[in-house]
């Protein structure tokens, strides 16, 4: 990976304005479809109270109403229903591709997005679990991509802002994915290398407590809804240290260590042993056994 793109995704990068046709489109299409159906249905009905005057479904009497005008208007408010949520989702996504930015840090990803409420989602390069790239058939039209960011081991964090159904790292509108997963897949790499002197304390016999320090931090991240219990906060203060003190010398975000406290992330093994050094503990002392 060569040097400019790397420097390229550290500072913000914005999402394609062919984003805001790409979506205004589908409203329209979505509108349109709705709004024929109801003045079909209003046609039919009114039609009906003419034929049936005394047992029209509509309930009231038109027996004096002239049949073409009341097409004319069904006609005329069938058209600019979707001429009307046409402009109103031209407005909304132009503001939320001018607010959508994103980039890289040394240890997350950050995403600022938002028209009405403006959210900020950092995601830890040790919470990504897996990177998809979505071109469904829209996206073709318009030559666009969605990255989804499946993350894991958060349970019970209700995002500010956030889309249901929606993966906590949504990147819409991007013309060169491909470029930006590389990048991403390059820097979780570099973040996941283990410490020095770890790799040959994973398996060794002898070290039973941090094998089942593994299988106790697996076993979390399949049961999400249960907490994980930790003694981080208890020998962070025997240091003397605060929460973003301890978070810049194992380089991440405060938040970070807080949701970890709260038992509300699951640590990757570098990061663990990161602040078991720190910490001057035993890996397996960060954690309650149950």
């Amino acid at each position: 990976m060569n040097e400019k793109m790397s420097e390229k995704y550290k500072k913000e990068q914005g999402i394609s304005k062919a984003l805001i046709t790409k979506e205004t489109l589908k409203a329209f299409i979505i509108a349109i479809s709705i709004c024929g159906l109801a003045c079909i249905i209003s046609s039919f009905a009114i039609l009906g109270a003419f034929h049936d005057p005394e047992n029209n479904p509509l309930g009231i009497n038109l027996e004096h109403i002239y049949i073409p005008i009341i097409i004319i208007i069904v006609g005329v408010v069938g058209l600019l229903g979707p001429i009307l949520i046409v402009i109103i989702t031209r407005i909304y996504m132009g503001k939320y591709v001018s607010s959508f930015r994103y980039k890289l840090t040394n240890s997350a990803l950050e995403i600022r997005q938002g028209v009405f409420t403006k959210n900020k989602v950092t995601i830890p390069y040790s919470r990504v679990q897996n990177v998809n790239v979505v071109n469904g058939i829209f996206d073709r039209i318009f030559r666009l991509h969605t990255v989804l960011i499946e993350t894991a081991g958060i349970s019970g964090v209700q995002v500010q802002g956030s889309n249901f159904g929606k993966p906590e790292g949504y990147l819409p509108g991007l013309k060169d994915p491909y470029e930006f997963e590389a990048e991403l897949k390059q820097m979780l790499d570099k973040y996941n290398v283990l410490p020095s002197g770890l790799e040959e304390k994973i398996f060794k016999p002898q070290e039973l407590a941090f094998d089942n320090f593994i299988s106790y931090i697996l076993s979390k991240m399949r049961d999400r809804d249960d907490l994980l219990k930790t003694n981080i906060k208890d020998l962070r203060e025997k240091h003397n240290l605060t929460s973003a003190n301890l978070a810049a010398k194992v380089g991440v975000k405060s938040e970070t260590i807080e949701l970890l406290e709260a038992g509300r992330y699951t640590p990757s093994l570098s990061l663990a042993y990161k602040i078991a050094r720190e910490l001057k503990s035993k890996i397996e002392d960060l954690f309650l056994f149950e």
